[in-house]
């Protein structure tokens, strides 16, 4: 008998403390990707149960001095934060708080789901949307070498090391040498916690082009 391959189910996501508005307007951008995202009822503003990823926008406002929102208490799944106010301090903030990552509201649907899956997956991403600074290589500290500060940059910025080795055209176990290296240099042991002393250090330029950054062999 052929066996009757297993569809992997679309990732569960909800919002909490959302105006309905907001809300909605998420509901339109994630409609096209219903097969990957199913967006979970939040009634009265309370993040759904269930739910794989919570999007809760901790700071308040985009222009405004960042006011932290009423707590959320995530019992699924994992705490992302999902806000305009995306200045470095309060990404900082929120992952040292536990958010498993930090997205801008001005990610495009297309990137919005690939973050989010990729947080689910383990991974997280700090993605600001056009916030981002100009492409340009990461400032190097604590003696990183240049290949090692570059693929430190593409971590920050929620590259799996597949997609490092790739645009490196350098090997998957390369990219492995490269982060165990430069973590014994950060005094780190995670990719959260490396994702942290990046966002703290200016990594989250967008990274520049693998070769231009000498990722290549």
């Amino acid at each position: 008998m052929t066996a009757i391959p297993h569809r992997r189910r679309a990732l569960r996501v909800t919002t909490a403390h959302e105006s309905e508005l907001a809300t909605a307007g998420l509901a339109v951008m994630l409609a096209p990707y219903a097969h990957r995202i199913e967006l979970l009822a939040s009634p009265g503003g309370q993040p759904a149960s269930g739910a794989d990823v919570t999007l809760h926008d901790t700071f308040a406002g985009a222009e405004a001095p960042p006011v932290a929102n009423a707590p959320v208490v995530v019992h699924d799944g994992q705490l992302v934060t999902w806000t305009w106010n995306a200045r470095p301090d309060l990404v900082e903030m929120a992952l040292g708080n536990g958010a498993s990552g930090v997205l801008s509201k001005q990610l495009p649907a297309a990137r919005l789901v690939a973050a989010l899956e990729s947080i689910h997956h383990g991974r997280p991403v700090v993605d600001l949307g056009d916030e981002r600074r100009p492409a340009s290589a990461p400032r190097m500290v604590e003696a990183l070498t240049p290949r090692e500060a570059q693929v430190i940059a593409m971590i920050t910025q929620g590259y799996d090391n597949q997609s490092i080795a790739e645009q490196g055209c350098i090997s998957i176990n390369s990219v492995k040498s490269y982060i165990r290296s430069a973590y014994r240099k950060m005094g780190v042991t995670s990719r959260t916690q490396a994702v942290l002393w990046g966002v703290r250090r200016g990594y989250l330029a967008q990274p520049a082009r693998a070769e231009a950054a000498g990722l290549t062999a």
